[in-house]
């Protein structure tokens, strides 16, 4: 009975699917950055900030939060098969190599997530804190 608090809270299914979604974009980064010498390699890019959205918008819309925080099925099943996409970026600049990727852009964009990540850790972290918290009294 205890497991669908762990497992199904609202707040926790998102970071989880936000974490995945960052974890996809980091390798995807890191492989960019491994074959930035590589001629004709086209980077390739992570997106799933806009599927995530629109999964919690359709589940605010539906109402599918139960009054104790803890979902329905509906929500756990859509962030459950969300899935990040990756796409060959054609729109940045090539070099005479045939590559477009840029060091300092991947780096920047390592960081980045690399922060994101971290955030979203710490939050996660924090929210099992409290729940142990509740649990225990302390």
């Amino acid at each position: 009975m205890i497991n669908p608090l762990f497992d199904r809270n609202k707040v926790n299914l998102v970071i989880q699917s936000a974490l995945d979604g960052y974890s996809a974009r980091h390798r995807a980064i890191v492989n960019n950055i491994a074959n930035v010498d590589t001629p004709g390699y086209q980077r390739v890019e992570i997106r799933f900030e806009e599927r995530l959205k629109s999964a919690l918008k359709a589940s605010s819309a539906e109402g599918i939060v139960s009054g104790d925080g803890v979902e329905s099925s509906s929500l756990f099943e859509t962030l459950k098969h969300l899935s990040p996409t990756a796409r060959t970026d054609f729109s940045t600049p090539v070099r005479a190599d045939g590559s477009n990727v840029s060091i300092d852009r991947e780096m920047a964009e390592l960081a980045k997530n690399g922060g994101r990540m971290n955030a979203l850790t710490e939050l996660l972290i924090r929210n099992y804190r409290d729940l142990k918290t509740a649990v225990l009294g302390r």
